[in-house]
């Protein structure tokens, strides 16, 4: 799985904020109207994008617009990503959650690693005291040999998902040798 970027994150979570399903800097700036939710992701999207001066021309909300300009003339998009990283007091609170919301979806696949990682090491003695082998698991779940393997030998949680993790070891665990 790629590693999710700021630009992606923006792209994605102004699509699906704004409910027109499109990226099209034009089509979000009409919805800033009917959902001021948005106005913090747009203008952090436009920048990143280097899209403001299209953001400037199409902001129809005076209050938007002027904040807009005043960011724009005040910060470039390398300062704004600084004070963004550091929690700058100097951006306002809707930007500074827009970074945290970013922040929180790029690390959930470290907080999922470390979980399959305690699964893993759990299944493994539950298989060495149950005799429980890699073949029983995947043939009786029905799972990709390939990934449990790579999961359970090498422990290549890239090739694991935490449901499937989950599953595994509450398989193993019920798991009675007597067939």
């Amino acid at each position: 799985m790629r590693k999710l970027t700021f630009e992606g994150f923006l792209k994605q979570y102004v699509t699906e904020l704004s409910g027109v399903q499109t990226a099209s800097i034009h089509k979000l700036a009409n919805c800033l109207h009917e959902n001021p939710r948005l106005k913090e992701p747009l203008y952090l999207y436009a920048l990143v994008f280097d899209k403001v001066n299209l953001l400037l021309r199409y902001a129809k909300d005076p209050v938007c617009l002027a904040e807009y300009e005043r960011l724009s003339n005040r910060y470039s998009r390398e300062q704004v990503l600084a004070l963004l990283q550091n929690q700058s007091a100097e951006l306002s609170e809707g930007y500074l959650k827009v970074w945290r919301s970013y922040c929180s979806v790029r690390d959930a696949a470290l907080a999922d690693n470390d979980t399959k990682e305690l699964i893993h090491r759990r299944v493994v003695e539950i298989q060495q005291k149950k005799h429980l082998t890699n073949y029983r698991i995947y043939a009786d779940l029905k799972l990709n040999p390939g990934n449990v393997n790579a999961w359970l030998k090498h422990n290549d949680s890239s090739k694991m998902s935490l449901d499937c993790a989950r599953q595994i070891y509450k398989y193993a665990k019920s798991y009675s040798a007597v067939r």
